[in-house]
């Protein structure tokens, strides 16, 4: 009666009435948000879980399930997640979340001096991302992926092409294939060369681009924008200065401390690898300083030195934990977990934990708790 029928009643033109009926329904807080006006119900809990999931609504077995008692108890929930996180849609929700957290999206545009770095291209840098999608498809596909080994593992898939430019050892054939890199030199997709190359400028690396990508993606933790603009200082500056000892002098007036106290000695960690993502030794002549830092929200200082030791403290870290169990429940939820109560992070960390780090288990979960756990607010009002 509201939406159609008295619409059509003040107007002849059927046009117009179409439209109102459109504008009404798309301006509805019944169609904004799907807990609009109601209790708890089956149905309600089977269309959360298929759209935190799957991006849509319940297939025949939800649907039945909701119909019939399957859905009725907390247990038969948790179940039901366990089904849909081995379905291809939530394999690939998985995927996207990994393109979002690895900050795929916005590496688009990634040059090099063609100078200084012969052969680093538009193909190169193509086959570079695919290395890295597959390394994340992979890690997708296995049935207890652990978060650890994302951040560990020297394994990554390389072609030949990749494999002559960053001196790998491959088959003769041009397919990608897996390669294993000295397990002392990188660690998981934190120093994978598509993001090493990423986050680095036309000529240098850049410890600010990858601190700032460790202290926010990984680490989860807020940062302010920069004040003012500021230009890096050229390398002809100060040709006796390595990047890092540039960074530290240009970042060393107080109003930069802040931040850069904290991004900086992350991005020093992986100095070893230079604007394209090849492992080095030396700057200028000089040898790398790969030590780095980070004062936990306890107050108490980690030390470490080098892409692999730097891993080693994020992937077992729990400040770490907490934002990615954070970040994985936005974007399956599109809700911020603090809206499912004070204590829900850390209680979905816990589980994490005691799950052995099992994404997978850790998706069922938390989808769980978003369709069966959730309050119910009385947006009645709102109608």
């Amino acid at each position: 009666r509201l939406y159609i029928d008295s619409q059509f009643e003040k107007t002849d033109d059927e046009e117009t009435a179409v439209r109102r009926v459109v504008m009404l329904a798309l301006k509805s807080p019944r169609f904004l948000y799907r807990e609009v006006g109601g209790e708890k119900d089956t149905f309600d809990v089977a269309s959360r879980l298929s759209f935190g999931l799957w991006d849509c609504p319940p297939d025949n077995q939800l649907w039945n399930g909701a119909s019939g008692n399957s859905l009725d108890s907390r247990e038969k929930v948790a179940r039901a997640a366990v089904r849909m996180v081995n379905d291809p849609r939530t394999k690939t929700k998985l995927r996207e979340f990994f393109h979002y957290w690895l900050k795929l999206d916005d590496l688009t545009d990634v040059s090099k001096d063609a100078e200084q770095f012969a052969g680093f291209d538009r193909a190169l840098l193509s086959d570079l991302r695919t290395s890295l999608e597959l390394t994340i498809d992979e890690f997708v596909s296995q049935e207890k992926p652990d978060f650890r080994q994302l951040l560990l593992s020297n394994e990554t898939f390389f072609n030949r092409r990749l494999a002559d430019f960053y001196g790998v050892s491959v088959s003769s054939e041009a397919s990608f294939q897996k390669v294993a890199f000295e397990p002392d030199i990188r660690s998981g997709v934190l120093s994978h060369p598509f993001l090493m190359s990423g986050f680095a400028y036309h000529k240098l690396s850049s410890p600010i681009h990858r601190g700032v990508f460790i202290s926010r993606s990984i680490l989860g933790r807020s940062l302010k924008p920069p004040a003012e603009a500021i230009t890096p200082i050229p390398p002809d500056l100060h040709p006796d200065l390595t990047t890092r000892q540039r960074v530290a002098l240009q970042t060393s007036p107080l109003a930069c401390r802040s931040c850069h106290e904290m991004i900086n000695p992350l991005g020093f960690a992986l100095e070893n690898f230079d604007a394209t993502g090849r492992f080095r030794k030396k700057e200028y002549n000089k040898n790398i300083d790969p030590s780095g830092s980070y004062l936990q929200q306890t107050g108490e200082l980690a030390k470490f030195s080098g892409a692999r030791e730097l891993g080693e403290f994020l992937a077992n870290n729990d400040e770490v934990h907490l934002a990615f169990v954070e970040q994985l429940f936005q974007h399956i939820v599109k809700q911020s977990i603090q809206a499912y109560g004070s204590g829900q992070k850390e209680n979905l960390r816990d589980f994490f934990v005691r799950s052995d780090f099992n994404v997978n288990a850790l998706l069922a979960e938390l989808a769980t708790v978003a369709a069966f756990d959730h309050p119910t607010p009385d947006l009645r009002a709102s109608e």
